[in-house]
């Protein structure tokens, strides 16, 4: 408790009970305060999220659209596939692009505390793991090796 000397001359003259009140009112004052700063909080958090839930709603839609429209085009004109496929041995790396980018994202727990503090900070563990799932496939298509024809 703070020493009498540092008080204002009003509390050095009230009695202890009108202290006490007078502490119990300054706290019921600071709950409200700190009562209205949280629902302030929850009400501007909410609205954000309302006000952005579209876009993610709306970039999904356009990709389904997207990857649709150029499944479409990619199929015109094109004869019926062969009814059975023969199985062909892998001639590229794409099988092992995509292994390892499961592997990768399996072993993002235990890597996640290496990666710089900036990326950890602006960027989620289940974003990283999503991207490298899908991100590894890809890698490996890019870096596919062309069928040389063979000669007879």
């Amino acid at each position: 408790m703070p020493d009498a000397r540092h008080l204002p001359v009003k509390l050095e003259e009230l009695t202890l009970d009108e202290q006490i009140a007078l502490a119990e009112m300054q706290v019921i004052a600071r709950d409200a305060r700190i009562r209205r700063r949280a629902d302030l909080l929850v009400r501007r958090v909410k609205h954000e999220a309302i006000k952005h839930a579209g876009g993610g709603a709306l970039l999904g839609l356009v990709t389904v659209g997207l990857a649709w429209w150029l499944n479409r085009q990619g199929r015109r004109g094109e004869p019926a596939p062969p009814a059975a496929a023969q199985e062909t041995p892998h001639t590229s790396f794409e099988h092992l692009f995509r292994d390892a980018g499961i592997t990768l994202a399996g072993l993002l727990p235990m890597l996640w505390p290496m990666l710089p503090r900036a990326w950890r900070r602006t960027v989620t563990p289940g974003t990283v793991s999503t991207v490298l799932t899908f991100l590894a496939p890809l890698l490996g298509r890019l870096f596919r090796r062309r069928r040389e024809p063979q000669s007879s």
